[in-house]
């Protein structure tokens, strides 16, 4: 605040050093990707550097265009931690971009191009266009003041969890035709097309690359659905657990092997699989915003679930009426109605995808109980730190009707989260046994396990919440567990036969 009552020659120099180094870090991570693309055609490890920090930009765009429809629709949510605020930017810049993509993928290719390159030429100039605002307002850094205070434990946990995030990248396709890469992933057609033209216009720039381009296109889906889900699993614990807790859910699900099975099977699952946790998170984040103009962003999840799978849309009318009628009883019925206005551009948004759908599919193709056990009883094999999960499910069960009062009696839960949270999970179970497998398989129920493993840690570590020292040891004793069954040397190899040569690395294999 000490910069708003500087002198005017002063503020010049703020303004101008402010510009330079926004526009040239700007158009430094757009172009560099770009201009080197040519250099390293041949060169994978470098494509994939190339290929993040053009993801990391795109991100980033995301972000401050969320930012600033926040700021022009007077949009001020309750947030329940600071990753709720940057998951909830993202994830609506991104759906923004999508639709907007989606309009310009309608014009000739050569007009295409043109709207891409001003359209970030146009977002680069505003973005870093000086004002007194803009200068002495947070900077992205402090927007992760979660992570600011992190202990040693923490810390070693976050940095095992973005490793082994960075060594769980499959066998890749590397096909040099795009309709043969579409087939590949999605022979079924159950992704929308407008997913496949945001894909087009967003990784526009190498185009001219087939190998470059290809490869866009499976690390969005691996990258950025991952990124997502973790993001949205850690920010739906942080309703329930602490954040040391929050950290070793996510730790928990990264080291499973099943991630690497999962991914292995079809890397699109990566981005269609992990939609559930992402709808979950925003059906309690809109009930937490104490605003009604969260219905924009909640109508929007569910335009963008239609798009990766048209079963999610089931998830629409039993999401308005729930909230409606059940979970915002306490607001005023004005209130109400205008949270339902505005979910009707994700409304019209799901419409149109809808009727453009070229493989609507069985809508009624649920699995069976018998598929439902085995999926679980899998998950819960690849990874015994999901043996406690059949402690959560008899502690919950326990919170929810006040059994064993005098043994839980000094755990403390948040009884209107929990009614919350179990409604989203029966809702998922019910019509994965009644529409679709989609709602079963991949990472749909991964988390639920997760979640529920952490339920006894939860109990363990407010039973004992004076004895720092032991819940140290307790949570060292689970990272282990974690980490010694993550197979990380077989992601490794995996990783091995993507990035080194066929001789080379069957040479490494056999020592």
């Amino acid at each position: 605040m000490d910069k708003t009552l500087v002198k005017k020659s002063d503020i010049l120099k703020i303004k101008y050093k402010f510009f330079i180094s926004r526009i040239v870090t700007y158009f430094s991570f757009l172009l560099i990707p770009i201009w080197l693309q040519q250099s390293v055609e041949s060169n994978l490890a470098v494509q994939s550097v190339i290929l993040l920090m053009y993801m990391l930009f795109m991100g980033g765009q995301w972000y401050l265009l969320g930012k600033e429809i926040d700021h022009r629709l007077g949009i001020y949510y309750r947030a329940n931690s600071s990753m709720d605020r940057i998951l909830y930017r993202v994830v609506l810049g991104n759906i923004f971009v999508i639709i907007f993509f989606n309009g310009v993928a309608l014009l000739p290719d050569q007009a295409t191009q043109v709207i891409f390159w001003c359209f970030y030429g146009f977002l680069g100039i505003f973005y870093s266009w000086p004002t007194r605002g803009k200068i002495i307002e947070e900077s992205m850094a402090a927007q992760f003041s979660e992570f600011k205070f992190l202990d040693s434990f923490e810390k070693t946990v976050l940095g095992l969890t973005f490793l082994i995030s960075l060594c769980s990248l499959p066998e890749i396709p590397l096909f040099e035709n795009i309709d043969a890469l579409k087939m590949y992933f999605d022979p079924s057609e159950k992704i929308h097309v407008g997913i496949w033209e945001f894909l087009k216009v967003n990784y526009l720039p190498f185009n001219a690359y087939p190998q470059l381009y290809n490869l866009s296109w499976s690390y969005h889906f691996f990258f950025n659905g991952l990124m997502i889900y973790l993001l949205s699993f850690y920010a739906l614990t942080r309703f329930f657990f602490s954040r040391r807790l929050a950290i070793l859910a996510v730790f928990s699900v990264v080291s499973t092997w099943s991630i690497t099975k999962v991914v292995g099977s079809n890397i699109v699952l990566t981005y269609t699989t992990t939609f559930l946790v992402l709808w979950v998170w925003s059906f309690l984040w809109t009930i937490k915003s104490a605003t009604y103009r969260s219905g924009l962003f909640t109508g929007l999840v569910l335009a963008f679930g239609v798009m990766l799978n048209i079963h999610y849309i089931f998830l629409f009318p039993v999401t308005l009426l729930s909230i409606y009628f059940i979970f915002l009883k306490s607001e005023t019925t004005w209130y109400k109605r205008q949270w339902l206005k505005y979910n009707v551009l994700g409304f019209v948004v799901t419409l149109v995808v809808s009727l453009t759908h070229f493989e609507m599919g069985k809508m009624f193709s649920g699995e069976s109980f018998e598929y439902l056990f085995n999926t679980l009883s899998d998950l819960i094999y690849r990874k015994a730190f999901y043996a406690l999960s059949f402690f959560g499910v008899f502690l919950a069960v326990c919170f929810k009707f006040n059994f064993l009062k005098r043994y839980l009696s000094l755990v403390t839960f948040d009884k209107e989260r929990f009614n919350q949270l179990f409604f989203c999970i029966f809702v998922i179970l019910i019509f994965g046994l009644t529409f679709s497998k989609v709602y079963l398989e991949g990472f749909s129920l991964l988390w639920m396990i997760a979640f529920l493993s952490l339920i006894p840690l939860e109990w363990i570590f407010q039973s004992i919440s004076r004895l720092r020292s032991k819940r140290n040891i307790i949570y060292t004793l689970y990272i282990l567990v974690c980490l010694l069954d993550s197979h990380l040397e077989g992601r490794i190899r995996i990783m091995g036969k993507l990035f080194l040569n066929e001789e080379v690395y069957k040479y490494i294999n056999q020592m």
